[in-house]
Order: structure tokens, then sequence, then C-alpha cells
């Protein structure tokens, strides 16, 4: 639709489009501070001034700000010119430890830690394990490479996105061994910091209690109140605004905005979905604005999901209990990666 449209309402263009591109520029122009910000505020800080060290897990389901605060994380910390390594555990992470070594290296060059003369010792120990197998390598001696190299480059945050993305077997087992190898060396001036779903970090405690114990401090996220999903949508629509002096959320009114939030559940990901829904619809009415008849008008219009089929941002149900070790070996997988986590006992 023609960028246009949307001038009747004082915008360049749809503000809720690209919903995933967050990015470490932007990520501080959209935050809006949440209760469980202020912990994860007071531990960067003990980090950066070297006062502590932290094992963190920040847990929620799909589309509550799990990612958006690991990049809040990494953006204060680079501008605080700390070290920072960031991965994303994705499903199609062949073996975390080889990306997460080939991530060590890319910060390091960012960071200016390789020169002329050659890459610093911890470096080169962290690089040799991008040609680590799963099948091979020793999880304490990985453990403690990535510990000493986080030491090296105090202040240092290694920031892991989507853990529970890593649910076979083999792969939790051994790379849970190798974190609980990095927390045991890890000193004051460092954090490690995971995102996952709040089932996982039950599965964990579960089937690798070792690694679990150490971790200091678990952040649980909630979704939006009422006036966090105003201020949160004001910052988005600010992003493609071109008419000053109008109300920060128009052309959404107060009962809008309470209906969009109710609806999604005061989950964010779910509530620009179903804003950019919505805004659309108003464009193709030429409404003067949306109020909350036209969101629920809108959204009743919209053929209903199935009810066996759960919403996508609903996290998945943890399983009744530890699950048995897997005792075929790793390789016999012909029917794709086998998941414990995802399986029932």
């Amino acid at each position: 639709m023609p960028s246009g449209s949307y001038e009747r309402y004082g915008l360049t263009g749809n503000p809720f489009r690209e919903l995933a591109s967050e990015n470490l520029e932007d990520v501080a122009i959209y935050h809006v501070d949440q209760a469980a910000d202020a912990a994860l505020r007071t531990i960067r800080e003990e980090v950066l001034d070297r006062e502590n060290r932290a094992v963190v897990a920040v847990t929620g389901p799909q589309g509550v700000g799990k990612t958006h605060r690991l990049l809040v994380t990494a953006a204060e910390a680079r501008e605080r010119k700390a070290f920072v390594v960031y991965f994303d555990v994705t499903t199609k992470t062949p073996w975390v430890l080889t990306g997460l070594a080939e991530e060590f290296q890319r910060a390091a060059k960012a960071a200016g830690q390789v020169k002329v003369l050659g890459a610093p010792g911890w470096l080169r120990g962290v690089a040799g394990l991008a040609r680590a197998k799963a099948e091979t390598y020793d999880p304490k001696e990985a453990g403690r490479r990535i510990g000493e190299a986080l030491n090296a480059t105090a202040p240092s945050f290694l920031l892991l996105n989507d853990l529970h993305n890593l649910a076979e077997a083999r792969d939790v087992e051994i790379f849970a061994r190798t974190l609980e190898e990095v927390t045991g060396v890890i000193r004051p001036g460092v954090l490690l910091m995971f995102s996952c779903y709040a089932s996982y970090v039950a599965w964990l405690t579960a089937v690798q209690p070792a690694f679990a114990s150490r971790i200091n401090r678990t952040i649980a996220l909630s979704g939006l109140s009422d006036d966090e999903a105003r201020l949160v949508l004001a910052k988005k629509l600010l992003a493609k605004r071109i008419v000053e002096e109008l109300e920060p959320t128009y052309p959404f009114d107060r009962e809008a905005v309470q209906e969009l939030n109710r609806i999604a559940r005061g989950n964010p990901r779910r509530f620009f979905e179903l804003a950019d829904l919505v805004l659309e619809r108003a464009v193709a009415l030429r409404a003067y604005q949306v109020d909350g008849e036209l969101v629920r008008a809108t959204l009743a219009a919209r053929e209903p999901a199935p009810a066996a089929v759960p919403p996508p941002w609903q996290e998945p149900a943890p399983p009744a209990g530890p699950p048995a070790r897997a005792t075929a070996p790793a390789r016999e997988k012909p029917a794709g990666r086998r998941s414990l986590w995802s399986r029932s006992p």
C-alpha cells in the first residue's frame, strides 16, 4: 500500500512491519522499562564495575522480550567499552560450540583485540574450539578456555539467545558441562546470560542439576501493562511520525490500546502483530482513528485458528519429568535431530 495512505495519521508508513528486525542500533529507542529491568540493570552495573560476576537466565514465552533484553544488555555493554559475545542458538545450529568459538573471533576483531603481530593467547585457545566435535571434545577444557577468555577481556559479557533450541540429548549434556566449567572459572567482571523458556530451565534443573545450580538469578519476564503498552506503541509510532503535536498513540485511542493488549495477553510481539492488522484495516476504511470497536471488528472478522493448534507465541509444554538419557549413538537420527526436551519421558 502506498506510504501516502498513512499520511492521514501523520505517518510515513506502517511502523509495525518487520517486527524481528530489531538490532543494536535501535533497541534502546523502543525499550520500555518493566519490573525485571531494574534487576537486570543492577546486575549489569555490578559486572561493568567489576564488583561481581553473574550467571543469569532470562525466561518467558515467545515474544515477551527475552531477545530484546539480551540486545539491551549488549548495547549498553558495548557503549561502556566492554567485550561482548552475542550468539543466537537456532534450530539450524549444527553444533553450538563451533558457532560460539567463531563468534568469539568476530567479537575480538570488532573490539580491536587482534593485533598486527597476531592474536592474544586467550583468543588462540578459544579459536581452537571451532574445530571441536561434539563426539570427541573435552567439555572441561573447552569451558576453561572460554572462562579464561572472558576473564582476560573483563568486563565481558557472554550472551546466549534462545538456549532452548539446544535440545538434543548429547548436545545438551556436553554443552551444559562446558557452561558449568565456565561458571567455575569466571571472576568478577564477567556476565554469562542466556535466554530460554521457563520450562527449559525447569528441565535443565532435572537433567543437568550441576549446571542449573550455578545459575545465580532467573529473571522471569511478564507481559505489558496497559500503560506500558501505550508507551511502547507511542515509541513505535514515533519512528514513522511526520506530524508533530499529535497524541503520542494517535490514531489509536486509549480503549483501542487496552483492547489490543487484552487480546494479546500482554505479549509484546503479539500486541504489535495485532496493531499491524488493525492499522491496515483503518487505512483501508479511511477511518479517522482506531478505537476499541474497530479493533474488535477487525479481529473478529479474521478466521480463528484451529482449537488444537496453540498460538505461536505460547511456550511449549515441558515434559512431565526428567527424560532418560539417550543410549543410541548420536549419529543415529534418520528421522531428524532427536530432542529429549520435546518428547515425553
